[in-house]
Parts: C-alpha cells; structure tokens; sequence
C-alpha cells in the first residue's frame, strides 16, 4: 500500500530519440505542464541507482535510442585521503569535470543515489520524511483553485536504490533526491518541503567542493582550495557535524569593489571557502523547487537560459508582437536592499524546514569586512557576488514583478503586453502609450513597497513600433542597443549592435590592458589575449552587429602594434610581420554567432533534468532552451 506522500510510480514515455508526429509547442511556455520523459522506464533496472537523464555517446552507458545499459562497476579502491576511484559518482575526477559548468546556476552534475551512499539501507523517498512533522500546511503564491495537471507518464518517482553498486554516471546526470524534490515540486505546488536538511551530507558536499573554483579569491579567513583539499575528508565531517549540532557560524564576507564602466564601483562580496561550499548545496536545493515555480519571462541565472535567449526573445516581441512602446526599468542598488522579512516569507511559502531557513539567514546577516579594515552589519540586502544570492534574487523579484505582472497588471489591460526580465534589468513592451505610462507610475509604488527603488537615470517609456518612423526612441538592454532600420528589402527590422558607452569603454579597456602588459612574454599576452577576443565575439557575435565588432578588432590590432614597437629602442614589427605573429598565434577575427532558423527541440521529448543539465560544455555553448512564442 503506497503512502499518501509518496511520489506516483513512474510509468513508460516514448524516448526522446524515437520518431513520430507530435505538436509542437513552446518549449519555455510549456513549463505549466509536465513535459513526457524521454528515458522508458523498463530499461533501467532497481539496481542500476540513478538513471541518467540525457543520453551520452561518450558515457557508452545508453544507446542512441534512449535505452539504458548497465555498466560494469569500476574496481579501485578508495585513496587514503578517502576519495573515491576514478569515475566513481562524487570522486574528485567526476566532480571536477562537471566544475567548469556550475557558474550557469543549475544542479547538473553527477551524484550518488538517495542512500546517501550508504550501503544495506533502503532508499528514502523525498515524499516520505522520516519526521511526519517536517513538512509544514500546503502553501502556495498560486492562485487558489489552480491545480498541477500532469500528462501521461509524467509522473515519475525515484529510482529504488536498494544497492550502491558504483555506477558510471556522466555530466549530464543529476542527483536523484533533487529528482525526486523537482517532481514533488510540479506536482503538488501547494506543497512545503520539509527535511530538506539532511541532504547536507558528506558526499553532497564533496561533489560541491570539486565544483568550486580553483584558482577563486578566498574569504575573510583565508583558506584556499588546495588548502581545503589537503585534509578534504576531516574537513568535510568536521562541517557537517557542526551543521548537525546547529554549531555552523557563517564568516564575514570580505567585499571587493570593481569598475562598472560608468565611473562607479560595483560592490562585490566574497564568502569563505566553507561558506560557499554550503551555499552550492543549498542552491541547488532552492533551484530544484523554485524552477517549477518560475514564470517564463525570467531569465537571468536560470539554468539552461541566459542573456542571448532574452535579448532573442525580446527580439522577436519587438519585431512581431505588435507592441508599439516600451518601458525599460531598472532597480536602483537591488542586491543592497532587499528586504530580509519579506524574503524569508517568500522562502517559507515552499519550505517547511526550519533549520534550512535559519541556515539562509546566517548568510544574510553575516557582517562584512570592507577593504580598509571596517565591519559593518547591514539590515537589508544579500552580498552580490555569493552563490546562493543569484536564486535568491530570482525568488525575491519572482514574486514582487513576475506575479504582480501577470495576474495584476495584464488582466487590467485591453492590448497586448510582455515583460522580459533578466536578474533586475526589465523591459516591458506594450501595445497602448497610457497602459505603458500607466505602468510606469505603478511600478514605483510596487517596488517601494517592498524596499526597492527604480534608477531614475535607466527608467524611461518610449515609442519603439513597426511604425514610428522618424518618432521611434533607442534604448540598452544588457550590453545590446535595440532600434529600428529598414533591411536591404526596405522592410523596418529590429537591429541590435554593441551599447555605445560599452563599445567604448571595452576598447579603452583593450588599450590599456595592452599597454600594461607589453613587457609579458609575448606568447603568454597573445594567449590571454586570444581568450578575450573570444569571449567578445561570443557574447556580442550577434547578427547585425559586424560592424562594431570589427572596429573593435581593427583598433586592438593597432594598439597592439603600437606597443609592441615599443617593447624596445627598435622597431620590431611592420604590419605584414605582425599580421603573421597574429596568424600564427590564431588570434580569432570577428565573427557572427547567432544562428537563425534554429529549430528547437520538442518539449514532449524534453525531461524536467534534461532542460537543467543542458549547459556550457567543453567544446563550446550548448543550444538555447527557450524561445518566445
């Protein structure tokens, strides 16, 4: 007899690879409804633990039809330090080849089962605590009456784990106990987790460790990660017990300021090496529940999306949607106020566990240390640059912007309307000018009721339509400068190009960085070099924007050749010498990255961990998992 709590049992899908005709469907407007697994469930046996949830050709532990095969278990034998063989789930060989992918936001790496990695024992489902009293009374942001509909097959439980057999797992598995919180969390979202403490263990929290940073700052304390590493093992039992006796103290936060390009300094913080190690395995606890909840006009620090797919999907809005204004909002100092009240009612409107709560709460309060020595203890706000502040600010704005939006402001309205918002950066496109100034107006009174300001300098209504003409205004979205131009066919076109103050200040950078370190070795500054250049033409590589781009190289080719001739009395290279130097060290030339007539895939064909772990891999961005209908 199957517990009232427990999770449905899984029933067969067509895999993602088999062929036949289906509808299709946005894939990030179809988050309301539970998307058909693309594993069937007879192919993985009890024992085989975790499933994987995306076929991999170089795991060789599925074939390309989606049908899983069992592994032979690697025979090593545990190093003295305590870690796992080679290709074992939590060894430091796995963990550290997933590392390189954390930064996107997401749990996608590989993990044990839900035993804990315990052997003899039965596997614990995440709808059955042990403690009845753990999970709290059904409570929910969503309007009263709105139940989960789950398609056919959706309903998928845990793998049993009655075995801990090593088995092979590959990067684009995920833990099954936050498969298991994920479905939970579709299917009943009224429901309150509780118990969500105990999966601060050992092998959590050494996978978390070989996802840090190597070569990342150290906090206030100090310790680095090869610190850490050295007595990894009683580092990591001596944490957990002093999170199990509630002894766990958060350090302070050590605060750096860089340059935001516009003369100001953004403040960032830096927890300590243990305080982050915590928040990745609590971020991602927050990220398997809230991602259920959240609105597909999020964008930023979600896993599986980022800022070319909401600079695409704003994109097609303009071009096709039929709005004629725009609103472009930002919030003024956002990580610095957030109001720690409200987002701790927020937390507790989907979690019932108190001690993960008030866990939350230390990283909130802790003091920090500015660079001149002083600690200060702010009231309000959530150190920018922590681990767990991105989804905490996703959950915060969540419920101030996204649902005041959409079950507020657009049912009031008789034409067309959509909001695009990535972390505090907004744009709001409408179909009428007094509904978009009438947004405007009530948008400083929502934000002011929860501590936020909107910056007066970035916020502004303006006419941007097929048919404005000569009237249509220009605006910024992060790093892009959207504005109407008529195409080659003589048909007005959306046209997006480098943000002027940001295609200065990147060359003015370019120069200075190259007159810094002209005395390097010249095969490590081209190096560094080419690995910039890189990075710029993969974010601003965009269709329409050659022009900036190549301006952009030309003058860094110049600068180069300026100071390269004065390494020495001499002159050491004419433009033919230096353009060899610059093919023979393969230093990249602008180029376009954006491809159009992507077609996405299926959201039927699409699991719940599949659209997680599609993330950055080695060899390059991996495709978009959204698009605008």
């Amino acid at each position: 007899m199957e517990r009232p709590n427990q999770s449905p049992k899984p029933e067969g899908c067509l895999a993602g690879g088999e062929t036949g005709e289906k509808p299709v469907v946005d894939l990030l407007f179809y988050r309301n409804e539970r998307l058909s697994r693309s594993v069937p469930r007879g192919t993985h046996e009890p024992q085989a633990g975790p499933a994987s949830c995306q076929s991999d050709s170089a795991s060789k532990g599925s074939y390309a039809s989606g049908e899983g095969v069992l592994l032979p278990e690697p025979k090593t034998d545990p190093s003295a330090r305590g870690e796992g063989g080679e290709g074992l789930p939590g060894s430091q060989s796995v963990a550290r080849e997933e590392g390189s992918t954390w930064n996107r936001g997401g749990p996608e790496s590989a993990c044990r089962t839900n035993c804990e990695g315990q052997a003899g024992k039965a596997a614990q489902r995440q709808g059955a605590p042990s403690d009845p009293s753990g999970v709290g009374l059904a409570h929910s942001i969503r309007p009263q009456g709105e139940s989960p509909e789950a398609e056919e097959g959706a309903n998928r439980s845990t793998q049993s784990a009655k075995a801990t057999s090593a088995v092979r797992t590959t990067e684009t598995d995920w833990q099954t106990f936050l498969r298991a919180i994920a479905e939970k969390a579709h299917t009943e979202q009224h429901h309150r987790f509780g118990d969500l403490y105990r999966w601060l263990n050992p092998d959590v929290l050494r996978l978390c460790f070989h996802r840090l940073r190597k070569d990342a700052a150290s906090g206030v304390d100090g310790v680095t990660f090869q610190d850490y590493e050295k007595n990894l093992e009683a580092n990591l039992f001596d944490l957990v017990d002093r999170l199990k006796r509630k002894a766990y103290r958060a350090k302070l936060v050590r605060r750096q300021y860089i340059p935001k390009g516009n003369g100001k300094m953004r403040p960032l913080g830096i927890p300590s090496l243990e305080d982050k190690l915590v928040q990745i395995a609590v971020t991602q606890i927050l990220v398997a529940i809230y991602e259920e909840d959240f609105l597909p006009i999020s964008y930023g620090y979600r896993p599986g999306l980022g800022a070319h797919d909401a600079i695409r999907a704003l994109t097609e809005e303009l071009q096709f949607g039929g709005c004629n204004f725009v609103t472009e909002a930002d919030i003024k100092g956002f990580f610095e106020n957030i109001r720690w009240d409200w987002l701790e009612r927020m937390l507790s409107q989907r979690i019932g566990d108190g001690a993960l709560l008030r866990l939350i709460g230390k990283w909130l309060r802790a003091g920090i240390l500015e660079e001149d020595g002083e600690v200060i203890h702010p009231q309000t706000g959530t150190p920018q640059g922590g681990i767990i502040s991105p989804v905490l600010a996703n959950i915060y704005l969540h419920d101030v912007l996204d649902l005041w939006f959409e079950r507020e402001i657009q049912p009031q309205q008789r034409g067309h309307s959509r909001m695009i918002r990535y972390a505090d950066d907004f744009v709001v496109c409408f179909e009428y000018r007094h509904e978009a100034e009438a947004f405007e107006k009530a948008l400083k009174t929502r934000l002011a009721k929860f501590g936020l300001e909107v910056a007066v300098d970035k916020t502004k209504t303006l006419r941007f339509g097929r048919n404005g003409g000569p009237h249509n205004g220009r605006f910024d979205f992060l790093g892009f400068e959207f504005y109407w131009e008529m195409d080659r066919k003589g048909q007005p076109r959306v046209k997006r190009r480098t943000a002027t103050k940001k295609w200065q200040a990147g060359m003015q950078r370019m120069r200075d960085w190259i007159r810094e370190h002209r005395h390097q070795k010249l095969s490590q500054m081209l190096k560094t070099l080419k690995a910039k250049l890189r990075g710029t033409w993969n974010y601003y590589g965009l269709i329409g924007n050659y022009r900036r781009m190549k301006i952009f190289y030309e003058e860094t080719v110049r600068t180069l050749h300026k100071w390269l001739n004065r390494r020495s009395q001499r002159r050491s290279y004419d433009w033919g010498s230096l353009n060899r130097l610059i093919a023979r060290y393969e230093i990249p030339r602008p180029r376009i990255v954006e491809k159009t007539g992507q077609k996405m895939p299926c959201p039927q064909e699409m699991s719940f961990c599949q659209r997680v772990t599609q993330l950055v891999g080695p060899k390059g961005r991996a495709l978009a998992n959204a698009r605008a209908s």
